[in-house]
């Protein structure tokens, strides 16, 4: 699918300037649209490593949105807009299902910190791990009954 054409001449090799998706709350459209936005990255040149880690936070942070904020099978809308801002993707991710718990996002503690040796690893919850070890500047907050999750993503960590 084409993306927004806007380019930022500060970048030598990211040139998409955004990419904005809207799509129904649905792990098929998750991974459609995640999908979309590996080929987009991949042809702007960014390293696949990059590219994997971009989609590994897109994939824990969407399926969170289909699985929390719409449970039940309650219907909705999330949009996924990415924004180049020299080597940095700002990724903002909206919806108007539930908030999160508490009103911020989880911290996402090591899996091993809550794990004992002599117990069985629990299934789930490393999500929020994965995505706070990727990104920087994670920010959460609910404007006008809706969700709005932004947080950055810069090839060299930085």
């Amino acid at each position: 699918m084409p993306h927004d054409g806007a380019q930022d001449a500060s970048s030598d090799s990211l040139t998409f300037g955004s990419i904005k998706r809207t799509f129904p709350s649905d792990f098929r459209w998750v991974r459609r649209t995640i999908h979309e936005i590996e080929d987009i990255l991949t042809g702007e040149g960014l390293a696949s490593e990059d590219v994997g880690s971009v989609s590994i936070v897109l994939a824990e942070a969407l399926n969170n949105v289909v699985e929390h904020a719409y449970e039940d099978g309650e219907k909705g809308e999330v949009t996924l807009v990415i924004r180049q801002r020299g080597e940095s993707l700002i990724i903002e991710i909206r919806d108007n299902g539930k908030p999160m718990p508490k009103g911020r996002a989880p911290v996402g503690n090591h899996p091993m910190t809550e794990f004992n040796q002599f117990d069985s690893m629990p299934e789930g919850g490393f999500g929020w791990f994965l995505i706070r070890e990727l990104v920087r500047d994670l920010v959460y907050d609910r404007q006008d009954g809706e969700n709005v999750l932004y947080f950055r993503y810069r090839p060299d960590g930085k």
